[in-house]
């Protein structure tokens, strides 16, 4: 009567649930997929362990991805430290050896 939602723990560890198949980027048919499975009971226990095999599969692969991104970045943040503390860029090229051309 005034407004205020009663939630069971069982709604919040669904919405839980839903909120991490949302951060790896599970389209949300394939959400209410899954609950739908999870309505229906047992029988959909070998569905809903693939879904979260491929699930963990996903991330792995995002992470991997994230984790080179990582390697670029800390890279490129330690050249430029090296090039701040020099005072130049120049520090990070490999050093120039003349070599005269002779007519001969």
């Amino acid at each position: 009567a005034s407004g205020t939602r009663l939630f069971k723990e069982s709604d919040i560890d669904a919405l839980r649930v839903i909120e991490c198949l949302k951060a790896t980027g599970m389209p949300i048919k394939e959400i209410k997929t899954f609950i739908d499975w999870c309505s229906e009971g047992d029988s959909t226990l070998q569905q809903r362990y693939d879904m979260f095999l491929e699930r963990k599969a996903s991330v792995e692969a995002q992470m991997a991805a994230l984790q080179k991104t990582m390697e670029l970045i800390e890279h490129k943040c330690s050249y430029y430290k090296t090039a701040l503390e020099a005072g130049t860029e120049d520090i990070h090229k490999p050093n120039k050896v003349e070599i005269p051309i002779t007519n001969e």
